[in-house]
């Protein structure tokens, strides 16, 4: 991650993707079927791309977005433990919650 371009004194792109990318292997030594994680939308490139191993230099290029209060769901698969992005963004939980 090359742009660091930003609001001076204050943290890095690349400094907050090591972040992120540091904070997604320590979430993923606990031995949890189910995780939830709560973040701003910016930081959900940095969650997916370090969940599907993307190379931190890379996840600069990258770009995954979804709505405000939406749920991403990434799963590992039993027997191979491949990493899916099984849903990115999804809002449905929004449109039944006005329905009620």
């Amino acid at each position: 991650m090359d742009h660091d371009e930003g609001v001076e004194g204050a943290e890095t792109k690349a400094a907050w993707a090591r972040r992120i990318y540091t904070v997604m292997d320590e979430i993923l030594q606990n031995p949890y079927e189910h995780q939830i994680i709560v973040m701003h939308g910016g930081s959900l490139t940095c969650v997916v791309a370090s969940w599907i191993k993307m190379p931190i230099e890379s996840a600069g290029y990258a770009s995954f977005r979804a709505p405000s209060g939406s749920i991403t769901t990434l799963r590992e698969g039993d027997f191979f433990h491949n990493r899916q992005v099984v849903c990115l963004g999804d809002t449905r939980h929004l449109h039944s919650a006005k329905a009620g």
